[in-house]
C-alpha cells in the first residue's frame, strides 16, 4: 500500500472519531433540567459523586468547558429543585410570625428634613412642628400608642385616653388657618385615628380586625354549622317578639349579656393561644349575639322586629 494511500486511510479514521467525540459531548452538554438539577443539589450535597467522564471527551475540551459552566448556571429555584426541596420540613423562624413587619426607628420630616420616630404625629423640630404623613404600613394598635403586636386583651379606658390624646393634637380644625401645608395631613391622621379607634374598641370589630392581621380573615360566605346555637338564636327572637314589658325584656338583655361575656373571654383566650380556628368560630358566635343585642336595644313594644339573620 502506497504512504499516500495510509496517510489517506489514517485521516479518515481520525475524523470519524473527531465526529464521534461531538456528538457523546453535545449529548452530555444537553441533560434535562430535572435530571441536571438534581444531581447537583444532589453533588454539592455530597450525596452523591459525579459520573466518570466518557473517554471521548478529551478529543474536545471546549465542549467539556461549556458543559461544566452550564451545570454551574442551572438555578436552584427551578420546579426539579422546589419539589426536591419540598419533602424536607421547614421550621418557621418565630420573626415570620409577628402580624407587625419591623419598622425603621425614624423617618425624614416632610418638609425640613429633621429625623423623627417613625410613628411621629408632627414634627419634632421646634421651629417646624408640622403634622406629619400617615406612617406606611401602620396597624391601627400602632396609629393610637399601643403595643404593635395585636391583642385582643385591649383596656378600653386607656384606648379611649390615647385616642383623645391624638386627636388633640392633630384635629384638622385646628388646622383650617394653617399656611404650612400640613391641613390634609391632619385630615388623614384624624380620620385614621377614628377608624381605628372605632375598631378596636368594641369586641366583634376588634376580633375580625385581629384575624385579618394574622391572615385568617372570616369571608362572608362563612358560617357555624351549630344547630343549638342557631336554636338558642331563635328562641331568644320568639321570647323578644313576645315580649310585652320591659322586665321581660331586661331579662332577656341579661341573658345575652352573658352569651356575649362568655364568648368574648373564649375569644381572649383564643387569641392568647393563638387558637385562630377557635377565634374564628368565637367571632361568627359573637355575631349572632350582637344582633340579639342590637334588636334587644331597639326593642318597643308591638313594634315588629327586623333584624337579618337573627
Amino acid at each position: 500500500m502506497s504512504p499516500t494511500t495510509t496517510r489517506m486511510i489514517l485521516n479518515s479514521l481520525m475524523d470519524a472519531s473527531r465526529v464521534r467525540a461531538t456528538a457523546s459531548c453535545r449529548q452530555i452538554s444537553r441533560p434535562s433540567n430535572a435530571f441536571s438539577t438534581l444531581t447537583l443539589a444532589a453533588t454539592r450535597n455530597n450525596a452523591i459523586k459525579p459520573a466518570p467522564l466518557p473517554p471521548c471527551l478529551p478529543f474536545n475540551s471546549s465542549c467539556l468547558s461549556k458543559t461544566i459552566t452550564r451545570h454551574r448556571r442551572i438555578p436552584m429555584a427551578s420546579s426539579a429543585a422546589s419539589h426536591f426541596h419540598s419533602s424536607v420540613p421547614v421550621k418557621e423562624s418565630d420573626s415570620s410570625k409577628s402580624a407587625t413587619p419591623k419598622k425603621p426607628e425614624t423617618r425624614p420630616c416632610w418638609k425640613c428634613s429633621t429625623p423623627i420616630p417613625f410613628m411621629a404625629l408632627l414634627c419634632s423640630n421646634p421651629d417646624c412642628k408640622v403634622v406629619q404623613p400617615i406612617a406606611p404600613g401602620a396597624n391601627y394598635y400602632e396609629t393610637l400608642g399601643l403595643n404593635p403586636e395585636p391583642t385582643f386583651d385591649v383596656d378600653v379606658k386607656t384606648l379611649r385616653n390615647k385616642f383623645l390624646r391624638i386627636q388633640q393634637q392633630i384635629h384638622p380644625d385646628s388646622y383650617s388657618l394653617n399656611t404650612n401645608g400640613d391641613q390634609m395631613y391632619a385630615q388623614q391622621q384624624s380620620s385614621l385615628a377614628n377608624k381605628a379607634y372605632s375598631t378596636l374598641k368594641e369586641p366583634l370589630s376588634r376580633a375580625n380586625y385581629m384575624l385579618d392581621l394574622l391572615g385568617a380573615p372570616i369571608h362572608e360566605t362563612e358560617s357555624l354549622n351549630a344547630p343549638e346555637l342557631l336554636m338558642e338564636v331563635m328562641e331568644a327572637r320568639e321570647l323578644l317578639e313576645d315580649a310585652q314589658t320591659e322586665e321581660e325584656v331586661e331579662d332577656l338583655k341579661n341573658t345575652n349579656d352573658a352569651r356575649i361575656k362568655e364568648t368574648v373571654d373564649g375569644l381572649t383566650k383564643a387569641f392568647g393561644e393563638q387558637d385562630l380556628e377557635a377565634a374564628k368560630t368565637l367571632a361568627i358566635e359573637l355575631q349572632y349575639w350582637i344582633r340579639i343585642k342590637n334588636v334587644i336595644r331597639d326593642w318597643a313594644a308591638g313594634k315588629p322586629i327586623v333584624a337579618d339573620h337573627v
